[in-house]
């Protein structure tokens, strides 16, 4: 994107300025007075409809003023916005509002979720991380009698998954104790995922093999380790939508949002884009997901650079104050990283 002079951007950056201020159209007398250009308004109106022709700007109604369109809003977050860290007092009140009370994933997601949207002020997301991205520290095979067997899965920060299989064939629990040391030794530190990829390859260069025990443990454990594609995304903070009048005012955007995080697979989608990006992800109006809403989400992915676990993100009007939003998420997602490493020692 091509930069814009001194003067369109001083104009782009009080247009955005006020209009997330207020939520109204902005004129060009309001941006003659407070813009320090010393212009007059018939200047200053002439530099906003070039901004408008150029789809930086648009207008909403022919006697309104203007607001920034999502190209005007992503070139303020891009060139405009001046970049801001957290103090001391909010951080101590995203870490006041992360307690968790326990070590079940579930609650550590659901009150970062929780801290999130109470100091942002908006809708909160996080998505927990996907079992295929479990790092595995032990797997166990239990006989249940019959052809049924329980597989405990124990990542390397203790969280716990169980997978009931039913794998055709009786075995005794020695047998299952055998499977179960030989696969620790093979997939000892790796995501499900990967798991399933080293037994896959195991399989065929095992072929040839006369060996019955291994073939019993790969075709167990691939049965085991089928891929599961669930997703837990945890929201809070919905019923503060309502506190938009762009969304208050239209009960059919309050339908689509309602629905939206109902349904979540949208959301989820939005959050995948941030988990390959390293730092805080900006994407401003989404129209493929939700069209003619005015949305942006600010994410950041938690975990480290070269194997994120899962991101974290607010969602809310196009409109929202992108400088105090952004330290805010990035800090929340140190906080999630550096507590789920002390989980792991």
């Amino acid at each position: 994107m091509k930069l814009l002079g001194e003067r369109d951007t001083r104009v782009l950056e009080m247009v955005v300025s006020h209009y997330v201020a207020s939520g109204e159209p902005v004129g060009s007398r309001t941006v003659a007075k407070i813009s320090g250009l010393n212009l007059s308004p018939a200047t200053i109106r002439n530099l906003m409809m070039d901004l408008e022709d150029r789809g930086f700007l648009t207008q909403p109604h022919t006697s309104a003023g203007r607001i920034p369109t999502p190209k005007g809003f992503r070139y303020y977050v891009d060139h405009i916005m001046p970049i801001q860290e957290l103090g001391p007092a909010t951080q101590q009140k995203i870490q006041d509002a992360f307690s968790p009370s326990g070590t079940e994933p579930s609650e550590i997601f659901r009150q970062v979720s929780r801290a999130l949207s109470t100091v942002s002020g908006h809708p909160a997301l996080v998505l927990a991380p996907r079992p295929q991205g479990m790092r595995l520290k032990h797997i166990k095979f239990i006989n249940l009698g019959g052809d049924g067997v329980l597989t405990i899965l124990v990542s390397q920060d203790n969280q716990v998954q169980t997978r009931f299989v039913r794998c055709g064939a009786s075995y005794t629990q020695d047998q299952l104790d055998r499977f179960s040391q030989y696969l620790n030794e093979l997939c000892q530190n790796l995501t499900l995922g990967e798991s399933r990829g080293q037994i896959l390859a195991k399989m065929v260069e095992e072929r040839n093999l006369f060996d019955r025990m291994i073939s019993q443990a790969l075709n167990l454990s691939r049965q085991a380790l089928q891929s599961d594609d669930e997703e837990e995304l945890y929201i809070e903070g919905t019923s503060q939508i309502l506190d938009y009048p762009e969304f208050a005012e239209d009960i059919s955007k309050i339908r689509t949002l309602y629905k939206a995080f109902e349904e979540k697979h949208h959301l989820v989608t939005l959050l995948d884009k941030t988990l390959a990006s390293q730092g805080v992800q900006i994407i401003i109006g989404p129209e493929e997901h939700f069209p003619e809403m005015q949305l942006s989400l600010v994410a950041a992915s938690y975990g480290s650079s070269l194997s994120p676990l899962g991101s974290l993100g607010i969602i809310g009007p196009m409109r929202m104050n992108y400088a105090r939003v952004i330290p805010i998420v990035r800090y929340t997602a140190s906080m999630v990283t550096d507590y789920l490493k002390k989980r792991e020692t």
